[in-house]
């Protein structure tokens, strides 16, 4: 008597764990996992990955001295680009590479504005 209940525990168990909610489950037979509920749509995601157009985006040079407030290096790149008089604010990425180089900025500098550019074109 001890014995069966003992089994029964056992596998009462055995199939809690294994997600039968106590029920015995035959492992022979495969589970179909294809039958799920999808979650809801997030409604903070934006409805299409559409990046804007550089017509609606702006020019390069502005948006990055509007960067001044980020941290990091492309923060640093935007203030540096405030003090400079000469920064092509109205520029597109290779104007503002073009000036850098000429100012003989650090290599970080220049990844920094890889870093930026790539940004700007996934706003």
């Amino acid at each position: 008597m001890e014995k069966d209940q003992v089994l029964g525990d056992l596998c009462r168990e055995v199939g809690r764990i294994a997600g039968g909610a106590g029920a015995w489950q035959d492992i022979t037979k495969p589970a179909d996992h294809r039958a799920f509920t999808p979650a809801p749509r997030d409604v903070r995601l934006r409805e299409t990955g559409r990046t804007k157009e550089p017509d609606e985006r702006g020019p390069f040079g502005r948006w990055l001295l509007m960067q001044v407030d980020r941290d990091g290096i492309i923060g640093q790149l935007a203030a540096a680009g405030r003090a400079d008089r000469s920064f092509p604010r109205n520029g597109d990425p290779e104007a503002v590479r073009k000036r850098l180089s000429e100012q003989g900025a650090d290599p970080d500098m220049h990844e920094a504005l890889d870093d930026a550019e790539l940004d700007w074109k996934a706003y």
